[in-house]
């Protein structure tokens, strides 16, 4: 995924209300580490590096690489489970 695609939530998939869970119409994803605020991020506006951008601010001691390629690789896995699309 580029970072300048802009990722949203595939139809019938939606975070749960308070748990870091995705529903999909399948069943349900449980997130790990910060997947859920990387989804929280993606409101149909912001590109990937908006989001990567985001992140940085809130966890400094991060290197941009490391937030770039943990970014990256959730949304690429999250899109091969057809969950989001850009």
């Amino acid at each position: 995924m580029e970072l300048t695609a802009i990722p949203r939530l595939s139809p019938g998939c939606r975070l749960h209300p308070s748990e870091p869970v995705l529903l999909i119409p399948e069943g349900a994803l449980k997130l790990a580490g910060t997947a859920r605020e990387l989804l929280l991020l993606m409101d149909g506006n912001r590109t990937v590096g908006g989001i990567v951008s985001i992140l940085l601010e809130q966890y400094p001691d991060a290197t941009p690489a490391e937030i770039d390629q943990d970014v990256l690789g959730v949304l690429d896995r999250l899109e091969q489970r057809g969950v989001i699309r850009t």
